[in-house]
């Protein structure tokens, strides 16, 4: 978001100076002579260190929001907050480009031919079945989202036939939008927080164990003045703070976790899923996972969003999101699970592009959060530019948070996706497939080694020595022929 906004900020001011300036030489050139005078000699004749010029220096070193952050540090002793999450990208999604068929394989002869159902969890008594495989991720009311723009979301899902998640709370108007509602059981400490009461989990069409989040880590927050409204649907007393806890309540050890996930596939029909931010230790965490036995896991890479949270956790915390599917992809099969489990891919995922190279490489569904939020505000932004950007339309505290056009929101959104699915078929089309699920790492090629080693692609370099290039990470061997099964829904 500073990107967005520093840039046309920066050329606004270049406009304005050179109009300023131009109407000083129409109107004083004497005026104007002094004053550039002045300015030459304040630029070349003033020591380097102590003119403007070596801003120059300073801004090659640090870049303008390094600079800006650092002071925001300067103003207070908290730990900075920065909305949105990282603006790095660290997954190069545009490095992969797909293989068109064309002779060896034919493309598919009609689009209406191709279907992008998505099931999540077959193997439970109720699995989750959406119309396509773009589901709206966890975004939370109160610290995050205002109750309407919850609403816009659930009944932009269900109009685009998908699914959306509470994040960590439980709206009762949320659900009755949500044909399909994914629920989470997470950190928070509040008492009215879905494991807390069984008959908010007793609505889910999946539960999803909140573990971590890309943007975030596991790290603790709090929300130290939650308003009246928030502390409602919270059940927060007056002075209470809303206590994200770094861990479950309950859960102090991989042995805690997996009885936890045993007893709610034993007590509810639908899948039980688990959010996880990857890290180095995804081996390790994913051996737990599999003795947990969960229906699918939620990878959040190192890309994903958050209303606000530290850059250090934003940046230089969890692994980027190809790196985590294809590295989870390749542990499962090689375990032996990967038909159990399905997985979604989170975290920077902003195209149709990027959702389908996603699962291409081994992810069952994605999950967009930024991606949603924009395609609402392309449609409501009008209600608050030029004074404020869109997104303040859909915060829970701030002046706007009562203002949104919940049906223009909703309609945006649905739109998107129906837009976005309609993309994903040109593309399946093209691959020669007739299912989305059926598209795999041998529809890629990678147009670096570097990429090709994390995807498990082959490379555009001299691509036809070998079929896969070697291992990334240490525990996953991509060197081994590789031909991915389809994960085609029953």
């Amino acid at each position: 978001m500073f990107w967005s906004i520093f840039w046309p900020v920066v050329a606004a001011i270049l406009v304005v100076s050179i109009g300023v300036a131009g109407i000083m030489i129409f109107l004083d050139p004497w005026l104007f002579n002094r004053v550039g005078d002045r300015m030459v000699k304040m630029l070349l004749a003033t020591p380097y260190t102590q003119n403007l010029g070596s801003l120059i220096s300073l801004l090659r070193r640090a870049n303008p929001q390094v600079f800006y952050e650092n002071m925001l540090r300067s103003q207070s002793p908290s730990a900075l907050t920065r909305p949105m999450g990282t603006p790095l990208q660290f997954s190069h999604w545009e490095q992969l480009i797909f293989n068109p068929a064309q002779l060896a394989t034919l493309p598919t002869e009609h689009r209406d031919q191709i279907s992008l159902k998505t099931v999540i969890g077959r193997h439970r008594e109720k699995p989750l079945k959406t119309d396509i495989p773009i589901l709206i991720t966890g975004m939370s009311y109160g610290g995050a989202l205002s109750v309407k723009t919850k609403i816009a979301i659930s009944r932009g899902a269900s109009m685009a036939g998908t699914a959306t998640n509470t994040g960590e709370a439980y709206l009762p108007q949320e659900r009755e939008e949500a044909k399909k509602l994914i629920v989470q059981y997470h950190r928070g400490t509040w008492p009215l927080s879905a494991q807390n009461h069984h008959e908010y989990l007793d609505t889910a069409d999946a539960i999803e164990i909140q573990i971590g989040q890309g943007a975030q880590a596991a790290a603790a927050m709090v929300d130290k003045n939650p308003d009246p409204e928030m502390r409602k649907y919270f059940g927060l007393k007056n002075g209470d703070k809303a206590v994200i806890a770094s861990r479950l309540q309950g859960v102090d050890s991989a042995q805690d976790f997996i009885k936890l996930v045993h007893e709610l596939k034993h007590r509810y029909p639908v899948p039980i899923g688990v959010k996880i931010a990857p890290s180095g230790w995804l081996s390790e965490d994913l051996d737990v996972l599999i003795e947990a036995e969960p229906d699918f896991i939620t990878l959040d890479g190192g890309e994903g969003g958050t209303h606000g949270g530290p850059p250090i956790l934003q940046d230089d915390c969890c692994i980027p999101t190809m790196a985590a599917v294809a590295w989870t992809d390749e542990y499962l099969k090689d375990h032996g699970t990967r038909h159990l489990i399905s997985l979604i891919a989170a975290g920077g995922l902003r195209t149709p592009a990027d959702f389908l190279k996603s699962m291409a490489l081994g992810a069952d569904a994605v999950y967009i959060g930024f991606s949603s939020l924009m395609a609402m505000a392309s449609t409501v932004g009008t209600q608050v530019l030029p004074y404020s950007p869109p997104e303040a339309l859909f915060y829970h505290k701030g002046r706007y948070q009562n203002r949104l056009d919940v049906n223009r929101a909703a309609e945006g959104l649905a739109t998107f996706l129906r837009s976005s699915s309609d993309e994903l078929r040109y593309a399946i089309q093209s691959l020669g497939k007739n299912n989305v699920h059926q598209v795999n790492r041998d529809d890629l090629v990678a147009l670096d080694p570097w990429t090709a080693e994390i995807a498990g692609v082959r490379s555009l370099v001299r691509p036809w020595l070998s079929h896969n290039p070697g291992p990334f990470p240490a525990a996953v061997d991509f060197r081994q022929a590789h031909s991915p099964q389809s994960n085609a829904p029953n």
